[in-house]
């Protein structure tokens, strides 16, 4: 829309008190950027923008709580909900012009307070934006960033492909701006290097399509960018044929955790390496309930088959308790990982990345069921750490396309990426949990720097809000990521009025 359309919009939409707001009356709007913006979405796009109220059945209050984490749930002034790539335009041109603060948000998969929410700003939920296309030779496929990865994997998969995105069901297409482990991470590399192109809209409105060949500068940049550079609407992601999968969850029981630990270690610096068709994700799971940490670990091929090669037969020669492997899709296997997962309880979590060593899984399987079982009383408490491996091919690929920063490591060797989360029922119990979860997580990398195995990187879609992600990339990548967003977004918008999610560093500039 035209900057003059907008104030023509604003002028009209000011005089509305109170504003009528899809089927609901909203609350009044206060005289303010943001009650002036909120106002004029209500009048252009009456029916998908909704006003903060007090009910716990309105839209407004789906959208302000459709978040993987309670932590997460805040309290917009209003929330729009756009349906097209023109929509979000408009809207980002009305904030730009009167510098009204806004979030994003595509599947609300972070339990960090801020990153896709906002208090007295305005929400731009994505959830409308999930059309699906295939190129006309089905060797890539555009995807709205409203849906989530089984949203189109029920879509794609049907018709015989997958593409590198997420393993479990609920989690956003946002994923592919972060860095994004998949199934298909040993053979294929990080999600964010099998991105082929973005639909984004630029802080002043404008749209572009990136691409190796077009804007070649920010399709870089936005593969582990997030959200500094512009609203990315779409992503077109290269195709994968696909007949199905042979795999599923074992369930292993604490009397075997040190024979789970031996394989993981064996997982991450031979298993990973040398197969390119076998995907496991080693997870330990700590049970407030009965005071117990059990193993938890998807195991995959990534073909059909009866039987699992024998590079991935010893995860089934431990002893366990249970085992769903069986040949299914993606999108099966997708949604069974989730499943006695909920959502909506308060969470925690931290991410750092290591070289690998059996001394150091050894340290932080103890530390950590230690540290949760000091909790155990804290009602509804349950932990989760699992590590996983990034083989030397999928950092030889990062180097060369993404800005990481994965380059930096050792020539030959893997790195391995810790995610270790804790969640409990009552936000009354924050102050009880959080300080001591501080400490846990400084002495984890503390003991990580003695035993010499730290690797500075930190991976953006598992990080903690307090986390300097993309400070982590390097110092060499920072400053070429800074001068992009100078470039796209000179009066930094994406800094000012997008304050949520890890941001580019602001030095030298300021």
């Amino acid at each position: 829309m035209a900057p003059k359309m907008i104030r023509l919009l604003i002028a009209a939409a000011a005089a509305v008190v109170p504003v009528i707001v899809g089927a609901q009356q909203d609350i009044p709007y206060q005289s303010s950027p943001v009650a002036t913006c909120c106002s004029a979405l209500a009048s252009q796009f009456p029916n998908a923008t909704f006003a903060r109220d007090g009910s716990t059945s309105s839209a407004y209050y789906r959208e302000k709580t459709a978040f993987w984490s309670a932590t997460a749930w805040l309290s917009p002034s209003c929330v729009f909900l756009p349906s097209s790539t023109n929509e979000v335009s408009t809207a980002v041109s009305l904030f730009n012009d009167n510098d009204c603060p806004f979030a994003i948000r595509g599947g609300g998969h972070s339990a960090n307070r801020g990153a896709a929410n906002i208090d007295n700003g305005i929400l731009v939920s994505m959830r409308n934006i999930r059309d699906v296309a295939f190129s006309a030779d089905n060797t890539s496929v555009t995807t709205g960033m409203g849906n989530t990865w089984s949203q189109l994997y029920a879509i794609i998969e049907p018709q015989g492909y997958m593409v590198v995105g997420g393993r479990f069901a609920t989690v956003g297409t946002g994923l592919a701006l972060g860095a994004g482990f998949s199934y298909f991470i040993n053979d294929k590399g990080l999600a964010v290097d099998n991105v082929v192109g973005h639909r984004v809209v630029l802080a002043n409105g404008t749209v572009v399509e990136t691409s190796k060949q077009s804007y070649a500068d920010l399709f870089w940049a936005l593969k582990g960018g997030s959200n500094n550079f512009g609203v990315v609407t779409h992503i077109t992601l290269e195709t994968i044929p696909t007949t199905g999968i042979y795999g599923g969850r074992v369930t292993y029981p604490e009397s075997q955790l040190a024979s789970l630990q031996k394989l993981t270690y064996q997982y991450q610096v031979n298993t990973s390496v040398s197969n390119r068709d076998v995907h496991v994700l080693p997870t330990y799971v700590y049970d407030g309930a009965s005071n117990t940490t059990f193993g938890f670990s998807p195991i995959v091929y990534t073909k059909p088959a009866s039987a699992l090669p024998p590079s991935l037969q010893p995860w089934l020669d431990i002893p366990h308790s249970n085992s769903t492997i069986k040949n299914r899709s993606y999108y099966d296997l997708s949604s069974e990982l989730v499943a006695g997962f909920p959502d909506g309880l308060v969470q925690v979590h931290y991410t750092f990345t290591v070289y690998p060593s059996e001394a150091y899984l050894a340290y932080i399987l103890a530390k950590f069921s230690k540290f949760c079982s000091s909790f155990a009383h804290i009602q509804g408490l349950a932990g989760l750490h699992t590590v996983m491996p990034i083989p030397p091919r999928a950092i030889n690929k990062a180097g060369r396309t993404n800005p990481l920063g994965l380059d930096r490591a050792k020539p030959g060797k893997s790195l391995s990426v810790f995610y270790i989360g804790v969640q409990f029922d009552l936000e009354s119990d924050i102050d009880k949990v959080f300080p001591a979860w501080g400490v846990f997580i400084r002495t984890l990398q503390a003991e990580a720097k003695l035993q010499n195995v730290l690797f500075p990187y930190i991976m953006l879609t598992y990080a903690d809000g307090s986390q300097q992600v993309i400070a982590s990339y390097g110092d060499k990548n920072v400053e070429r990521l800074q001068t992009i967003q100078r470039k796209y977004d000179p009066t930094l918008v994406f800094q000012r009025l997008v304050t949520g999610g890890h941001k580019v560093p602001l030095y030298p500039f300021t």
